[in-house]
């Protein structure tokens, strides 16, 4: 009897030792350790660390260098690296048009439209900091550049999905570019339009299934094309089941001149540069 009750008191040890440490803290409640519960090589304990650390304060745990990305252009990945890619697709909203540009319609009365980004280039944008529009009150032709989104890092050129006459910006995009990122369908739309009813163009949107299946495959481009730079994408959705940290953007993960390299890319009709 006592042998056994030692043997059960030797396992538990074990379990013990085998647990996050932020689990053991409880911080969180669970966790499934990727890593064999190898602190030193976590990105949620790096980045769990750098949310509690106060400024200047030393960690007793040796730092480790980041293993995602290198911050320096045109850098390559360590092929041990993972990025836990969290865009997750959701149903798309009746009435609006996702255009393969990247960028989204919305009727906004007759013979208006309301224009925007979709969700997934929002996730892949680094934060924006100003957002930049012209052509106002001129009549705008499909695929011209209309204005630019700009982040500390550089710009990323928008498109017009549709032609027509631009009547009106978003005015709170001044104040909060953000916006743009944070709530790309509501309050981050760009400009609004009249005219764009050209059933040539229109053919060009995906709306509903179509629109939600034209994300998926974006998204499967995308994580390929993180993946031919040498990151290994693991797909976890957009919870927090497994103790992990909750991605929204790709820029809290990579560096922001990666993220505004891949938009650009990602906003390229025609597919050459995935």
């Amino acid at each position: 009897m006592k042998k056994n009750a030692s043997k059960k008191r030797n396992v538990l040890s074990t379990d013990e030792r085998n647990r996050c440490i932020w689990m053991t803290a409880g911080v969180i409640s669970f966790k499934l350790c990727p890593f064999n519960y190898d602190c030193e090589h976590c990105d949620l304990d790096e980045a769990m660390r750098s949310q509690v650390k106060p400024e200047g304060a030393r960690s007793g745990v040796p730092r480790r260098r980041p293993q995602v990305l290198a911050a320096g252009e045109g850098s390559e990945v360590s092929k041990k690296s993972i990025l836990f890619f969290t865009f997750s697709v959701g149903e798309v909203e009746k009435g609006l048009y996702l255009h393969p540009s990247h960028l989204w319609a919305r009727k906004a009365g007759d013979d208006k439209w309301r224009l925007g980004i979709d969700e997934l280039l929002a996730y892949v944008l680094p934060p924006p900091a100003k957002v930049e529009l012209y052509g106002l009150d001129k009549e705008v032709m499909q695929n011209q550049v209309f204005g630019k989104i700009h982040a500390r890092v550089g710009t990323i050129l928008l498109t017009l999905p549709m032609s027509g006459r631009l009547i009106q910006e978003n005015s709170a995009l001044a104040e909060h570019p953000e916006l743009v990122q944070q709530d790309p369908y509501r309050g981050g739309w760009l400009a609004m339009t009249e005219g764009g009813q050209d059933p040539r163009e229109l053919k060009e949107f995906h709306a509903g299934l179509a629109g939600k299946r034209f994300l998926e495959e974006e998204a499967q481009h995308l994580k390929f094309l993180l993946k031919h730079k040498g990151v290994q994408v693991d797909h976890i959705g957009d919870t927090m089941r497994d103790g992990g940290a909750n991605i929204k953007y790709l820029h809290q993960v990579l560096p922001s001149q990666v993220c505004l390299r891949l938009a650009g890319e990602l906003i390229v009709t025609e597919k050459q540069a995935w």
